[in-house]
Order: structure tokens, then sequence, then C-alpha cells
């Protein structure tokens, strides 16, 4: 079956128990046709395991909801190609291409992570290790030992099946915020690409994307070790470390740590802030760059409050307090400019 004969749109609001009776006896009757019987039984199969395993997961759905409505027809086979490359030696028993899109985009409306789709939908666990993967939006986990997790958009965390029985040691790629639960007698050890972040009980932001050029770690409360080739050092709450993977350089600086984990937070309370240092608050709760005029830095100054809005009405609502003027560029950069008035009063860049 084509995917684009799947009545995705209909299929969501049924999950999220939001269908009409209209749409209901729609999804109903085509459901009844025998080629679709089958996705809609895998949907149903795979939506159950997975609500079953999901207890201690609790992610962003309103956001992924928008997501997966906007990708629908988008989220077949690249995605099925994700699956089967990061569950190497797994073997899957699907029948056809149409039952991986069907469970895939039942992930997708969960937003479980990658874990989930390999252990649930298959009805079998990941040998060695579990992986957890935040595609497009942040989402929280808990691990065995009650440390909780904030994963940013893009962000694969991995951690063994022995977790608990030795160190607990987790893999990041990305950006993560933990609150780590307390054991005197297992460190809690992050690894990233050219760092380890060793802790007790503690509450820090690591972002260490592989490929990147920098790593950072941010301490809000307790004390955590790095280790890089550079040496070990040890930070103190309120302290940022930036590690600079080139030139194996490590600088520790006094920072706004609140800052670094504003992302995590579903309000954000901005207090007489400049323009420059807005962009960087946004840049980094949207995880998009942003370009401003060097002259309008320290020019105006913003308060207000962050919750749901979309990084374009925040700058729009801005724009219309202070004459500035933005757009994005070809590569999604924003750029914020002076607005100048011309002859009629009209606004232009």
């Amino acid at each position: 079956m084509k995917q684009e004969n799947i009545p995705w749109e209909l299929i969501i609001s049924k999950f999220k128990q939001e269908i009409s009776e209209k749409d209901d006896a729609r999804l109903m009757s085509w459901a009844e046709r025998p080629e679709c019987r089958s996705v809609m039984e895998d949907l149903n199969v795979v939506w159950k395991r997975v609500q079953e395993k999901t207890s201690d997961y609790t992610p962003d759905k309103e956001y992924y909801w928008k997501v997966l409505s906007a990708r629908i027809g988008k989220a077949g086979k690249p995605q099925v190609e994700v699956l089967q490359e990061k569950a190497s030696g797994k073997t899957f028993t699907l029948r056809s291409l149409y039952r991986y899109i069907a469970a895939a985009c039942v992930v997708l409306v969960l937003s479980v992570g990658m874990s989930y789709y390999w252990g649930v939908s298959m009805g079998r666990q990941p040998m060695g290790e579990q992986v957890y993967t935040s595609m497009d939006g942040k989402s929280k986990i808990f691990l065995p030992d009650g440390t909780g997790v904030w994963l940013q958009a893009n962000t694969t965390l991995a951690y063994g099946n022995d977790f608990r029985d030795r160190d607990r040691s987790v893999r990041l790629s990305g950006e993560a915020y933990f609150e780590v639960a307390k054991d005197k007698r297992k460190p809690f050890i992050v690894h990233t690409e050219g760092m380890q972040v060793r802790v007790h009980g503690t509450k820090f932001n690591v972002a260490s994307p592989d490929g990147a050029a920098e790593s950072r770690v941010s301490l809000m409360e307790g004390s955590v070790s790095l280790e890089t080739r550079a040496g070990l050092v040890f930070l103190k709450p309120g302290e940022i470390a930036v590690y600079d993977k080139k030139n194996n350089r490590l600088a520790i600086d006094a920072g706004d740590v609140a800052l670094e984990k504003m992302w995590i937070q579903d309000e954000f309370f901005v207090s007489n802030k400049t323009l420059g240092e807005v962009c960087r608050i946004l840049s980094k709760r949207y995880d998009v760059e942003i370009k401003v005029d060097d002259e309008l830095e320290d020019k105006y100054r913003y308060t207000f409050t962050l919750r749901n809005e979309t990084l374009e009405e925040i700058v729009r609502i801005m724009a219309r307090i202070n004459p500035i003027a933005y757009h994005f560029d070809d590569n999604n950069v924003l750029v914020i400019n002076q607005k100048w008035e011309n002859k009629e009063g009209k606004g232009k860049k």
C-alpha cells in the first residue's frame, strides 16, 4: 500500500481520542478494507505495547503532534533507514514496508525515542544497551537509578544494560540536562566526544554534539570533574567549562548557568535584558543561529516571559516594541537589523 493512501490525520486523531464520530466512521470504513486491516492492526498493537513501556517517559507531546502533523507523508522510508542503521544486528520481522512506516509513525506520535521502537514493536529488548533519541523536540526520561535527563532536539543518550551493576555510565551526543540521583558507591559518568564528566549527585548541563568544535559543561549544583586530553579539572556551582576539541584547550569561567538550562523550562522570565542578551537566550531556547547588527546589541532592552510561543511570534512582538527589522536568510539564520522609516512613514530594512 502506498503511504499517501494511509489516512494519517484520522489515525492521529484516533490515538489522541479527539476524533469526531463522522471521522471515526470514515477511519473504520477504511480499516475494514482487506489491504488496510493489517496496517491498522499493527498500529494498534504497537500503540498498546509502547504505552505499557512509557510510564517513566514524559515527552513534549504537544510539540510532537505539531511536528508529526507537518510530516504526514514524509516520515516513511528515511526514518526506517535510520532505525535499521542504529539497530545493527537486529532482525526485523514485519512483512512489508508499510508496516515499518506504520510502526515508525506510532513512535513519532508517542515521542518515545528509538529504543522503545526496537524493544517494543518487535517484542524484544535491544541487546547490550538502551538508546534514547530525541528527534525534533525536547523530551525527558528517567534512568534506572532515578536520574532525570532532559534531552534537547537531535540528542542521543545510551547506557548499558548493566547500568546499575557497575558504575552508572552513559554516552551522550547532543545536549542534555541531568539531575543525578545520589549514590556515593556508584559515580555517575557521562562520556562524550573527547570528554568525560564524573559526578555523584548534582545538577548540570552538557552540550557536546559529535563533530562539534566545542563541548560545554555547566554546573548548577554539586560538584563534577571533567577529564579531557588537557587534563583533569573540577567545576564549582555557577561555573561553565568550554573544551576546544581541536586545540585541546579547556577554559572555565563563572557564567549564567540559568541560561544554559533554560531550554528545559516551560516558562523563562527575561528581565531588562539587552537585545543582544535576548538573542542569545532565543538562540539557546529555539536552537537557531541569530545575527544582530553590532550597533543594536545594547541599544534596546526587553522584559517578558517566554512560554510556548514560536520564535517568529517573539521576534514580531519585539519588532513592535522597538524599531528593528528581521528576516531569515537562505541558511535559516535569523538576521536582525535597524528598521528605518521612509518618507511615507513605512518601515524598511
